[in-house]
């Protein structure tokens, strides 16, 4: 059961952290290089509902496992997990923020700033105020981030005295 729980810790972390890596890193910036900028901003908008799903799942499977490893006794440190169980659950959060609360907003923008015309004052804020979301959602996505590698640092850390092979 511990080997279980282990395995699918550090496969929702890998998954959830390659997905940050992979969208941020390559998928959005290849797109917004490749394909015209309202064309990229569709298929990133049409992927955002699925990269955050990952995040919602590889969150709540890493949170499950570890709290369950931590209550049933297998793990050394109550101190490290207690940190663990806590970044975990920001990092969780802030992902739900951000695909629940920015992501929706952030489309409607794009949408209207699409029916308006660029001559129109309107226009200028509602592309402020799409601007304003992005870089809050570029910060949380780096933040979250951030915080899955000091995970892995820990679960590192936890593990350092254990022979692998």
């Amino acid at each position: 059961m511990q080997t279980l729980l282990r395995f699918l810790y550090f496969l929702s972390l890998i998954f959830w952290l390659g997905s940050i890596f992979f969208f941020s890193l390559i998928a959005a910036r290849s797109a917004f290089k490749i394909l015209p900028r309202e064309m990229a901003g569709d298929l990133v908008a049409d992927i955002f509902p699925k990269y955050y799903l990952i995040a919602y799942l590889c969150g709540g499977v890493a949170l499950f496992t570890t709290i369950i490893n931590w209550v049933a006794g297998y793990t050394a440190s109550g101190v490290v997990y207690t940190l663990i169980i806590a970044i975990l659950c920001v990092m969780l959060g802030l992902s739900l923020y951000a695909g629940t609360v920015i992501t929706p907003n952030a489309h409607e923008l794009r949408m209207e700033m699409r029916t308006l015309s660029k001559d129109v004052p309107r226009y200028n804020e509602v592309q402020r105020n799409f601007s304003s979301l992005h870089k809050r959602s570029a910060i949380i996505n780096s933040v979250i981030f951030l915080l899955g590698i000091a995970i892995v640092i820990l679960t590192a850390y936890t593990y350092r005295d254990r022979r692998l092979f």
